[in-house]
């Protein structure tokens, strides 16, 4: 048995001594650097633009004396090649995205260019505007004819106030006998009308006319000069004096658009139910 392994064991050696060298020699070939691929003239030309180093036969090779300085040369152009063809690849459709942002920019800037202008050119433009024609509408003698006025005025979409003014009016004329100095001075002068036949008479006893005599209170003046003359011929000191008293007015006051806010059939009811009211235009407030 020590025999058979020690034959074995010699036999392994002598394979391995043998099969070694080879398998190193065969490293050593695949560790030798490529002497590089053959190039056409022109490819070499546009390449290394070097045409010394070109062969006579057409074909280029990299020079035996430095096969790996060839190969570096030949790659770095390749390489740069590559590298340039890229940052053009590269840079074109970002170029090309850039240019079309700007673009994109330009045209809404000129779209809100165009916008603004016309806004502003709508602005400056003349507006229709509705023309407001104020009016008054009376007079009214109570209080309660015109709030119904303005009723109905609401109702046709107008905004009414109601305005009032109170002053003096005559009220007819009188006939008298101008004031006596005192108060029995006054009652002799009626007791004396009295006895000559005339009983219309009346005495103020306070006011203005105190210690005065009327004989009578007349609307229409020929009638009121009449009953002058007459007392006059019994020898009487008479007077004709307008009579006034304080008198309330009221009317409406309104703005009126234009187009007309009032309808024709509004109006129509309106003065058929007021006969007396007139509608006058005046200055806006």
């Amino acid at each position: 048995m020590k025999w058979l392994f020690f034959i074995l064991l010699l036999a392994n050696l002598g394979m391995f001594i043998l099969i070694y060298p080879q398998q190193a020699d065969k490293s050593d070939e695949k560790g030798l650097p490529d002497i590089g691929e053959l190039f056409l003239y022109k490819e070499v030309a546009e390449l290394s633009g070097d045409a010394g180093d070109v062969d006579a036969s057409g074909t280029a090779a990299i020079p035996e004396s430095s096969p790996q300085s060839g190969e570096e040369i030949l790659a770095e152009d390749t390489e740069s090649q590559i590298v340039a063809q890229r940052q053009e690849a590269e840079s074109g459709p970002q170029l090309t995205g850039e240019s079309e942002s700007a673009s994109a920019q330009e045209e809404s800037s000129t779209a809100e260019t165009e916008v603004t202008a016309a806004e502003e050119a709508k602005e400056q433009e003349p507006a229709s505007e509705e023309v407001a024609v104020c009016k008054t509408i009376g007079y009214l003698q109570s209080r309660s004819d015109a709030e119904i006025v303005s009723v109905r005025l609401r109702a046709l979409g107008l905004k009414p106030e109601l305005q009032s003014e109170t002053s003096n009016e005559q009220a007819g004329i009188w006939v008298l006998v101008p004031p006596q100095a005192s108060r029995r001075d006054a009652v002799e002068v009626a007791n004396r009308l009295e006895r000559d036949g005339i009983s219309d008479l009346w005495r103020f006893t306070s006011g203005e006319l105190v210690h005065a005599i009327s004989l009578g209170l007349f609307r229409n003046e020929e009638r009121a000069e009449a009953r002058r003359k007459e007392i006059s011929d019994l020898g009487y000191e008479v007077i004709i004096k307008p009579r006034y008293r304080q008198a309330t007015k009221y009317w409406l006051y309104f703005q009126q658009r234009t187009p007309a806010t009032l309808t024709e059939k509004g109006w129509r009811e309106l003065l058929e139910n007021f006969p007396d009211i007139e509608v006058e235009e005046t200055a806006c407030r």
